[in-house]
Parts: C-alpha cells; structure tokens; sequence
C-alpha cells in the first residue's frame, strides 16, 4: 500500500517445557548408600534431592525422591532400621527421611555451615555430622538432638562426655564403626 498506514501485527512466541517427574537426578551425585540386602541404593544429589533406586532388576528404577533441601545434598547414610534415612546438605540442615513414606521425620538445624559428611554407630544409635563450621556435632537421632559430645567407656548410668571440637579447618569427611569407638 503506498501512502496507507500499513500495521503488521507482531507475533510472539511463548514456549513451554513440561517435563514429566524425571528418575534420574538433574546434576551430579555427592553420595551413595546401600541398604544391607543390596536392593536399594539412595543418592545424594547436587540438584538438592536424594533418590531411592531399585537395584533388583537389570534397568534400575528410581523408586522415591526427597525433596525437601533447598542446596545440595552432599551425604546420604541409612539408620540401622533400614526405615529412616538422613541427608545433609549445603543448606546447613540434616533430614530424617521415612525411606517408605517418602517423608521428612525431622529437620536438625544446627550447624552454621555446609553439612559435608555423616557416619553413623548403629550398635549406640548416635549419628556424627561435620560440616565447613569445622564442628563435629553427634546426635541422638531417636531424641533428635544434639549431644555434641561422645560418651565414655563408662559403666552404665556413669556417663562423662568429651566434646568433638578444635578443628582448624572445615572438615569434608567422616568414618565410624558400627560401636562407635
């Protein structure tokens, strides 16, 4: 058109990605554990999720996710009954997950850095967590506090504590037998 007011309309384009729920993690993995019949195996994953596979047929299947940490989850261990599992995380909190109910139990807040590693002594029932705090902290996870101090080789009802502090750096890793010595 010559001397017409000529309008073109513009188009915009709007795209949307649905995604189904993914079973598989979306970043890198920090950690694995295995339950005890070698069924199950939990990841710790960079993309602030833990994951429950199934090992017991030849394509693996992500079975659960545990979504509840806000940062990465950098170490995953299973408590002695096989029916609650802990995460730590780059949020500074340590969850107590229902492995069958896919639930956070617990959330323990009392480190002020990166929680890095767990280990866990089945036979007193006490998980140690470190973090980048360069604090050991142990816990009564039935309780689900702090004790922040070991237990000696005491009699029972005789209980004196050593406290797990003095770190001069953060503290990336951690080891326990099932007793706890």
């Amino acid at each position: 058109m010559l001397g017409g007011s000529a309008t073109r309309k513009k188009h915009r384009r709007v795209s949307y990605v649905l995604r189904e729920e993914e079973g598989r993690h979306r970043s890198g993995i920090n950690s694995l554990a295995l339950n005890r019949r070698g069924e199950l195996l939990f990841s710790a994953g960079r993309d602030a999720t833990a994951r429950c596979w199934s090992t017991g047929n030849p394509r693996v299947k992500c079975e659960r996710s545990f979504d509840a940490h806000t940062d990465w989850v950098n170490d995953c261990v299973l408590l002695g009954d096989e029916a609650t599992l802990v995460t730590c995380s780059s949020d500074t909190t340590i969850k107590l997950w229902n492995v069958v109910h896919q639930k956070c139990l617990a959330t323990l807040t009392e480190h002020t850095d990166y929680v890095k590693a767990l280990a866990y002594a089945s036979d007193r029932g006490m998980l140690a967590s470190a973090a980048l705090d360069r604090e050991v902290l142990l816990w009564d996870v039935e309780a689900q506090q702090s004790v922040s101090a070991m237990p000696s080789r005491g009699g029972e009802g005789n209980v004196s504590f050593i406290k797990a502090s003095g770190h001069q750096d953060s503290i990336y890793c951690l080891a326990t037998n099932a007793s706890g010595s």
